[in-house]
This record gives C-alpha cells, structure tokens and sequence, in this order.
C-alpha cells in the first residue's frame, strides 16, 4: 500500500513540472497561412472553422419576369409613327421575358463578414408581349410577338454574414449591366436580398445549409431603352399570321385597320421596299417589373473545404428564379 501511494505521488508531481515546463506563453500560436480575410488570425484564434477565403463558381441561371410598358414610341423605315402606333393604341396586355444561362462568380472574403465578388454570364432568351390594339375607340382581338436575343452581362456585390452557433443570415446587394443586340444601350439592374437558415453538420464532416429569403430587383435605366430590329425578327411570320388576324374580325374591324394601313402606307410611299417584314423598327421603351419582390428559398452542401453544391428557388406572382451550380474554394 505505501509502495502504491509513493508510485501515484510521484506520478503526480512529475506531471505538474512537466505542466510548469510547457507554460502556455512559451507555445506559439499558430500562425493564419493565408492574406484573407483581413483579421483571420484573429477568426483562427478564437476556434472559428471559416471556409477558405476565395472561391470560383460555375451556375446554371433561369430568370422569368413580367413586366409592365409604360412607355413606347417608334418609327418604322425611319418614319415616326408615333400619333398612330403608341402604348395606347397598340394595347400591351402581358410583357414575359425569360432568360437561361450559364455565370461564372469569382469571389473573396476581405473580411471575415464582408464577402466581395464580381460575375459574368452569357444567356439566352426571349421576350413575348401579347397586344391588344384599340384603334378609334374600337378594341381587337389579341395577338403576340415573340424576339429571341442572346445577352451579355457583366456585374458585381457584396455580402455581409453573420452567424450564431448553428444558425446565420446575410445581406446582400450587387449590380449588372446587360448587353443584348436588340437594345442600343446596356440594362441596368439592381438585386438585393435578405436570407437566414441552420447549417448541419454530419459525422463524414459534410455540411448541410437551408435558408428562405426575400430578394428585390428593379431597373436602373429611369430613361428606358431604344434599339432596332426588322419587323420579320419582331413579329416572325407577321405577314401569314396578321392576314389569319385580320381574317377574324369584324366587317366595321376590317374598316377600322384598312384606314390605320392606310395612314401608314402614306408614311411609307417614298419608302422602298419589297416586304413589309424587311423595314426597320426604332422604337424606345420603358420598362417596369410588375413585381419586384421573390420569396427565395434554398441551400447547399458543402462536401469538403474545397467543395460546394448550391440551389436557390424563387418565386412570386409574375417572375421565377432558379440557380444550381458547384463552387470550389481555395485560400489566397
């Protein structure tokens, strides 16, 4: 028994000079490898498991939106033809516009809750506007158009994050200005969000996030847009489906159109051409979204440092937004 007790005594007090011999001033910390964010010394000082500071994102993107046109003048073959095809007269019911595509984002935590990025993308899509033409206080039938175009855009934001525990919320705000060959000037846009969720995380050490949100977006152009393009590529088919239009009305209709046609045709007799679908349209435009806010709903899983999967769904009553894509982090 007393051989047992000198054994743990001396045990003991072994470990408590080893203990004194490792004073924790002496240990150096260890130092934060990378430039970014500012302050990550501090964030791996306190235990915090951040992600790598810099990322590159590939996305797929669809957008859906209607819109209201509040203002429209145009001229054809260069003729103004304003005090006969307006806003008013020509009747918008229903503007659609749609694009799809693919973005790449390049972003960076400067800070450990200020993440900067900037992106670029490349889309297709197409607008589709269904009119309902009231011309001498008589109303027509409808009838719609349909314009594809390819898209350029270019853009950047930032996002401010903050987390408790398990659960976080972000703010974010960027701006993009998009390049069509149907429009002369670029289309500024403005997005804003708000979203908050709960990260998991398993015992493989893969990450699991759900949020919901709210997003807002609106035009920047307060002036609205002009552009140019071939009746043929405004209304494809015009010609068939304006005589399948005109066939369908009314004898007093027919009357109508055939004095409207007429006071054109005038506008146009010094202009030549062999088709009506080959004259040239300048028009200007002002658009607005009918409904700027989308509630957003989403998530991603992170299956290691370097690697991400993200999906977002939004909706609202007129306008749609999905995004799906993969992103990779490393630190700079």
């Amino acid at each position: 028994m007393r051989l047992l007790f000198t054994t743990l005594f001396i045990t003991i007090q072994s470990c408590l000079l080893f203990a004194q011999g490792i004073d924790s001033t002496a240990v150096e910390k260890k130092k934060y490898p990378y430039i970014f964010p500012i302050w990550g010394q501090q964030v791996q000082d306190r235990g915090i498991d951040f992600p790598f500071s810099a990322g590159v994102s590939l996305n797929y993107v669809f957008n859906e939106m209607y819109l209201d046109i509040t203002q429209f003048s145009m001229s054809i073959g260069g003729i103004p033809m304003d005090d006969i095809l307006n806003e008013e007269t020509l009747g918008f019911k229903k503007t659609r516009a749609f694009t799809n595509g693919g973005n790449i984002r390049a972003d960076l935590f400067a800070l450990p809750f200020l993440n900067v990025y900037g992106l670029f993308s490349y889309s297709q899509g197409g607008t589709e506007v269904s009119l309902q033409p009231q011309f001498e206080n008589v109303t027509f039938p409808e009838f719609g158009s349909k314009v594809v175009f390819n898209a350029q855009t270019f853009g950047g934001g930032m996002t401010l994050h903050y987390a408790i525990k398990k659960y976080f919320v972000s703010v974010d705000a960027n701006y993009s200005s998009s390049q069509s060959a149907l429009l002369a000037q670029r289309v500024g846009l403005i997005t804003s969000s708000m979203r908050m969720g709960r990260r998991f995380q398993f015992k493989n050490k893969t990450k699991l996030a759900f949020y919901i949100g709210v997003m807002y977006r609106n035009f920047t152009n307060n002036k609205g847009n002009s552009g140019s393009l071939t009746i043929g590529e405004a209304l494809p088919g015009l010609e068939d489906g304006l005589n399948n239009w005109y066939e369908g009305l009314t004898d007093a209709q027919k009357r109508v159109i055939d004095r409207v046609q007429d006071r054109i045709d005038e506008r146009l007799e010094d202009t030549p051409y062999e088709s009506i679908s080959d004259l040239d349209i300048q028009y200007q435009i002002k658009k607005d979204l009918i409904k700027k806010w989308t509630f957003q709903f989403g998530g991603n899983y992170e299956i290691n440092k370097h690697w991400m999967i993200r999906g977002e769904y939004g909706v609202s009553d007129y306008s749609k937004f999905l995004l799906t894509g993969v992103n990779y982090r490393f630190g700079v």
